[in-house]
This record gives structure tokens, C-alpha cells and sequence, in this order.
């Protein structure tokens, strides 16, 4: 039931939502396949069972050099694989550490690189010989001996009989390659591990983890640390088969790391591809640098190094590093024709597609504005179809209020430079909410007051440019977050929201002291001494506060204040920083009509009064003809004119039933009151929304019929086909 609807598990193209729709026919067959299982009993050699079948790389190229293997295999082994990894991933995070962040459950990519950068960063900074060494494994899923699995999950207390069937699994499986329809032997398996596979990727971590273990009993004999403030020898952080260690270079360091190394590639199988294994090293004279690289045979690098997609760096990322995330956006926009698509098309695309492009980017980053700016005009000339060979397409409303959500008024595309802010504020929330993270385990030892009840927001300022990048938006994380106070010893009296807002936050009528932190507990004894008398609105607000107060034995905590549960999202975050002191659009309903996307989109900007009617391509400098097309009245077209004052549209409003503004307080009134007021009259008639909409619709595509193409219709002809089609839309839509 945990497979995706629209995937198939197997060679035969049933997805898998065929079983379980049809769970009750089928479940009979399926589970009896595990009763042998659990006997020992199952046999799966005919359907464990690969065909590797070979397929061009490109579609003129017959050389048997270009193919490239495609691995079918059956549904019972998969199914059985997906039952076996739901037993282990419960326990995942408690077996593997946190240094290891690869798909568990609370742990980030992100956090990796982060950490990375921040030792490194501590490293430097520290002046101690010291190196960061970047290990490649040569096919490393492919490699992992059986025997050398089998050990490590005995040894981690797996039961034999989940072991048992594990071997079951592995023992069975035969691939035969074919060739031209022609099926050859079928040949054991001796090694490795199935790609794609879950149970896979639980079981290489589980090996992959060994490393860190031999590493760690290693560091016993080495009483050099990295850091002053880290005392660990080695720190190796992984992601999959990603790997990063940091060691000193002092002492015997380097010869027990290679032994290390060596030892566990003649164990597991696994083998280091030296060629693209990288050394950097911190603080280094040359001849130690060139003896560490005679030992250990890899490249030595500098930074920047690229790990985990992204720049690893010890200052700001340079304009070389931002200018290929600009360009791998361009890139995206190679294969699209902008010209051919609708608006609709291009705005869906450029939500989904353009706008996620940096987000991986901006959760460790904080971007410079020159970057959101190229972000935004390729966005932005996407959208309105603009191309650097065609020319230059009008921008009808104003990127502010594209960015908008929709219930304010705009398209709901991402505005980047909040979004890069609010999934900044997550590490901040991992600091009080994962105190076991990987980030706020270094974070605690790298910037807090060597004190360990004092909260984040009272720790050391001074750091890395990501620290300083993260106080630089710490009053954004002050204004989301309440206290929950328990003991009030790790609430800052300053610094924390205890009491409706943070007394930092009060402006310039409270002064925070240049002192060490103060606890709310403590601040309860002593608070008069703490504000200045001429506060006396807040000396009163502050006795009100306190006296409620009944502090006990449990731990501070902080809440969410923008959601109902109370934590952290970065969805709730970005809708709050979007939102904030701006005003719901009154006609945001428009997005709830049953009608097609494109009317939805043209009742938007007909509502801001951007279409190109003639006032409005008089303001763009664009010599027009004065004249309603549709009435023939020398007057100046505006959209008022147009949809609600013209005599024709008139007419036509009220031969299907509608009532439309006709004395002259009510015509002099702005056009979307009137709209509201004619949407407005339809509040309880969701049919008749549909119909109005068709309408405007429908008299859009008639004046532009008359102006450009010198076709007409009759006002019976416009009235059945708005009949006709909102009567579709409804069915439909």
C-alpha cells in the first residue's frame, strides 16, 4: 500500500494500483508467498530472476559498445524487499548515526554540507595541520560482499531468521542477458547490491557505516583532535556512498587513516577509485602535504570543492559559483518554446519548474540580490514570452504583484528572496528542536558560550559567513516563535517571545545590556533592576506577565506561531513573510470558478485592469484608433467601457439575466467595485459564477474578433454560445 499508484513493480506493466484497488481478489496469492518465506521453504530462483536487456544510446548507433544494460526483474522479489525494508526502517535512525544523513527520517542533505563547511571553516581558522579528504568508492553498491553484510547485521543484533531471509533473497538471484530477443544462460549472483531497491539502500548504509565505527576505534591510539573545540581525531560525515573526512595531520594520523582504509576495503569489498579522490589540506607545509599524498595515492585539491552539488567553500561562494546556478536555469529554458506555449502554460512551468531550480541552493545559502534579480527576469520574461531573439513582450502586471499568493491578488509564484529567508529560519528551528542533529551538535561546540543552557540566540555572533548570514535574519525567528516556558532557565529574558513580543524587539525604549545571559527565572527576581524606570507602561505590562508565571521542572520549549501544530515549515514560514501588511484580494474567488485555467488567468488581470485595452496601450506608448468596436462610440476603450458600459454589453448581460450598473453614480464607481458587485450578486449561484465568467470570456473574444480579424457576430449567436459553453465548463471544469 506504500507504492505509488502510477509505478509498476513489475516486468508485466501493472501498476500498482490495479492491486490495490483489487486488494481482495489478489491478496490470497500475494501473501501466500510469505508463508514459505517464513518456513524457509521459498524457493525463488524462477522469478528472482534479472534479464539484462541491452538497448542503443542513440538511435543510429548499432555498435555493441553503445548499448547500455536494462535490468528487468520480477514482482515477487520486490515486493518481498519492500515488506523487509519496512521491518528495519523504524529502527534506521536509531542504528545508523547522524553523521550519516542519507533518506532518514529528520535528517537533511543539507545538514552535511553545512557541517562540511562549517569545520572546515573552524579548521582554518584554528592554524593546526589539518586535511579534509574526499573519498570516491569505485561501484560501490556493486561491490558490498554478502558475507561481509551478513557479519555486520548479526553483529548489530538482527535475528537470524531476518538474516536467513535475507540470504534467501540474495542467494536466488540469477541475471541472463539478452540479445536480439535471444535469451543466454542465466548466471549467479556473487556480490553487491540492487540499485533502486529500498531494502538496498538500508543495507548499504548499514555498511557503509562500519567505516565510521573502525574509524572511530582507531582514534583511541591518536590523541591529536582537529579542533580545538571538537576533540574527535576523525570526523567523517556520509551521505550514501558520499563521503567526507577531516583529520589532523599530527602524529601517526595519516598512516592509521590509510590502515583504516585498507582494512575496510578488503572486508566489505568496497574499493577506493583513488583518481577521484580528493585531499585538501588546512595549514600544511608543502613537504607534509607531499608525504600525505605519497601515503594515502589521491589528488591533492583546494577549495572551493564541490560536494553534495554545491560549492564547499571557506568565504562567500565567488560570482563564478552563482553564475552556473543562473545559467542551469537558462539551460532549463533551451528545450521551451516560450512563443508556443499559453500563459498559462509558461506560468505553470515557471512555478513548478524555474522556481524550484534554486531552492536546494538557497536552504544553504543566503543570495545575493544580483542573483534573485537574474532569477526573477528569466522568470520574468518566460512568463510574458519574452525572448532574447523575438521582441520584447509587454509585462502586464507588475512582479510584485505576480509574486503575490492568489488569495492577495497574484499568480502565486514564489518570490525568492523570502523563500531563501524562510528556509534559512529551519536552522534555527533544528537548533532548539534537534539537539541531536548532526548541525546543532557542532553548532553547540563551535558558537555557544561554552555554557550549555544558554539558547542559540544568545550564542556567539561571530563566525562563518553562514553563521552571521543566519543573525542577520534572527529577528524574522524571534517574531515566529512563542516560549513555552517550563523552568525558565533556558528562556532568554531579552531575546526569547515570553511575554507577546521580545524586549529586544521593543525598540528604543528598552536597551538590552552588554551583559552575559540572563534567564527568565532569573529576570523574575530581579526584573525592576533590569528596566529602566521611565518604562512604567512596561513596568506594569512586565508585573502582569510575571505573576503569572508558575515555573516548574520541565524544559523550555519554543512553538511555531504560523501553523496549528506549532512546528516548523518553511510553506508556513514563506506565507507568512508574503502576507505580512498586505490585504486579501476581494476577488480572489475568481480562482474557485469552474471554468478553464486561461479564463481564470484573464479575469485576474481584467480585475487589476491590465488587459490591452485601449487606455491602456495609450500608457505604453502604442498609437491606437479610438472607438468601441462593439458599440462604434467615439470614446476612449477601458475595460469598465467594455464589459459593463458598452450598450452591446449591456444588451447582452441582461438577455441572460444579469444586472449591470446603469445609472451614473454607480458607472462613475472603479471597475472591480462594480465587478465585485456583479460577481456578488451570484454569491449562492456557483452556476451562474461559471456564467458570468463565460461572458466576460466571451466579450473579450469578440471585440478582439472585430479589431483584429473584421469578424463579427450577432448578440444571438454570443448569447447560445456562452450558453453552450458554460454548460461545458460546468460539466467539465
Amino acid at each position: 500500500m506504500d507504492l505509488s499508484n502510477d509505478k509498476s513493480s513489475g516486468p508485466d506493466g501493472v501498476p500498482n494500483e490495479f492491486y490495490k484497488l483489487n486488494w481482495e481478489l489478489v491478496k490470497g496469492d500475494l501473501t501466500s508467498i510469505f508463508s514459505p518465506l517464513y518456513n524457509k521453504q521459498l524457493n525463488l530462483h524462477s522469478s528472482n530472476h534479472a534479464r539484462i536487456v541491452l538497448i542503443p544510446k542513440e538511435e543510429n548507433v548499432t555498435c555493441p559498445s553503445a548499448f547500455r544494460p536494462i535490468s528487468v526483474i520480477s514482482y515477487i522479489p520486490k515486493l518481498i524487499s519492500k515488506v523487509l525494508a519496512n521491518r528495519v526502517t523504524a529502527f534506521m535512525s536509531q542504528l545508523i548515526p547522524h553523521s550519516q544523513t542519507d533518506f532518514i527520517k529528520d535528517r537533511l542533505i543539507a545538514e552535511n554540507f553545512i557541517v562540511a563547511r562549517e569545520l572546515a571553516s573552524a579548521i582554518n581558522s584554528q592554524r593546526d595541520p589539518a586535511f579534509l579528504l574526499k573519498l570516491d568508492f569505485q561501484k560501490a553498491f556493486d561491490s558490498v560482499s554478502w558475507h561481509f553484510l551478513f557479519e555486520v547485521l548479526n553483529h548489530r543484533g538482527f535475528p537470524p531468521l531476518y538474516i536467513s531471509w535475507l540470504q534467501t533473497l540474495f542467494s536466488s538471484s540469477t541475471s541472463s542477458v539478452v540479445v536480439n530477443e535471444c535469451t543466454g544462460t542465466p548466471f549467479p549472483h556473487k556480490r553487491g547490491l540492487r540499485q533502486g531497491d529500498p531494502l538496498s539502500l538500508f543495507l548499504f548504509l548499514l555498511a557503509a557505516d562500519v567505516l565510521s565505527k573502525m574509524l572511530q576505534s582507531a582514534s583511541s591510539s591518536i590523541p591529536f583532535g582537529i579542533c580545538q573545540k571538537l576533540p574527535q581525531p576523525f570526523i567523517i560525515l556520509q551521505y550514501a556512498d558520499d563521503t567526507l573526512l577531516f583529520s589532523t595531520a599530527k602524529g601517526t594520523a595519516i598512516q592509521v587513516l590509510s590502515m583504516v582504509l585498507n582494512a575496510y576495503a578488503a572486508v566489505s569489498g568496497i574499493q577506493l577509485n583513488l583518481n577521484k579522490c580528493s585531499l585538501v589540506p588546512f595549514n600544511l607545509l608543502a613537504h607534509l602535504t607531499a608525504s600525505i599524498n605519497l601515503t594515502l595515492g589521491v589528488n591533492i585539491a583546494t577549495l572551493p570543492l564541490t560536494y553534495l552539488g554545491l560549492p564547499l567553500t571557506l568565504t562567500r561562494p565567488d560570482r563564478t559559483a552563482y553564475q552556473s546556478l543562473v545559467d542551469k536555469l537558462q539551460r532549463k529554458l533551451a528545450g521551451w518554446k516560450a512563443t508556443i506555449l499559453s500563459r498559462v502554460g509558461r506560468l505553470t512551468l515557471a512555478a513548478s519548474v524555474l522556481s524550484s531550480v534554486p531552492v536546494y541552493f538557497m536552504s544553504v545559502f543566503k543570495l545575493p540580490v544580483w542573483v534573485i534579480k537574474a532569477f526573477d527576469r528569466i522568470r520574468r520574461d518566460f512568463i510574458w514570452g519574452s525572448s532574447s531573439n523575438d521582441r520584447r513582450a509587454m509585462h502586464l502586471l507588475s512582479w510584485d504583484r505576480v509574486c503575490l499568493p492568489k488569495a492577495f491578488g497574484g499568480f502565486g509564484l514564489l518570490d525568492l528572496k523570502l523563500q531563501n529567508i524562510a528556509l534559512l529560519l529551519r536552522w534555527w528551528w533544528r537548533l532548539y528542536h534537534s539537539s541531536n542533529s548532526l548541525w546543532s551538535l557542532f553548532a553547540s561546540n563551535l558558537f555557544a558560550k561554552r555554557d550549555p543552557s544558554i539558547p542559540p540566540l544568545a550564542w556567539n555572533s561571530r563566525g562563518s559567513f553562514f553563521w552571521k548570514d543566519l543573525f542577520s535574519i534572527r529577528f524574522y525567528f524571534q517574531l515566529s516563535t512563542t516560549s513555552v516556558v517550563g523552568s525558565g532557565l533556558n528562556t532568554s529574558f531579552w531575546l526569547d517571545n515570553w511575554g507577546g513580543t521580545c524586549l529586544v524587539l521593543c525598540g528604543s525604549s528598552i536597551q538590552m545590556p552588554t551583559r552575559r545571559f540572563i534567564s527568565l527565572r532569573q529576570a523574575s527576581m530581579m526584573w525592576f533592576a533590569l528596566i529602566p524606570s521611565p518604562n512604567s507602561l512596561i513596568h506594569d505590562s512586565l508585573y502582569q506577565v510575571l505573576a503569572n508565571f508558575n515555573f516548574n521542572s520541565e524544559p523550555d520549549t519554543l512553538r511555531w506561531k504560523w501553523n496549528s501544530h506549532g512546528i516548523y515549515t518553511a510553506s508556513s514560514a514563506y506565507n507568512w513573510l508574503i502576507s505580512a501588511g498586505k490585504t486579501r484580494f476581494p476577488f480572489a474567488g475568481i480562482w474557485k470558478i469552474k471554468v478553464p485555467p486561461s479564463i481564470k488567468l484573464f479575469l485576474l488581470l481584467a480585475s487589476h485592469g491590465r488587459i490591452l485595452t485601449q487606455d491602456q496601450l495609450i500608457k505604453r506608448n502604442i498609437p491606437v484608433s479610438l472607438g468601441c468596436v462593439l458599440c462604434s462610440q467615439p470614446v476612449c476603450e477601458t475595460v469598465a467601457h467594455l464589459f459593463l458600459h458598452c450598450p452591446f454589453s449591456v444588451h447582452l448581460w441582461r438577455s441572460l439575466g444579469f444586472r449591470v450598473p446603469s445609472s451614473p453614480p454607480e458607472m462613475n464607481k472603479p471597475f472591480l467595485d462594480q465587478l465585485l458587485s456583479l460577481y456578488n450578486s451570484t454569491t449562492h449561484q456557483q452556476r451562474r459564477k461559471v456564467l458570468m465568467a463565460t461572458t466576460l470570456w466571451a466579450l473579450w473574444l469578440e471585440r478582439n474578433n472585430r479589431t483584429f480579424r473584421n469578424e463579427s457576430r450577432s448578440l444571438d449567436a454570443i448569447h447560445q454560445w456562452i450558453i453552450c459553453e458554460s454548460t461545458l465548463f460546468w460539466k467539465t471544469c
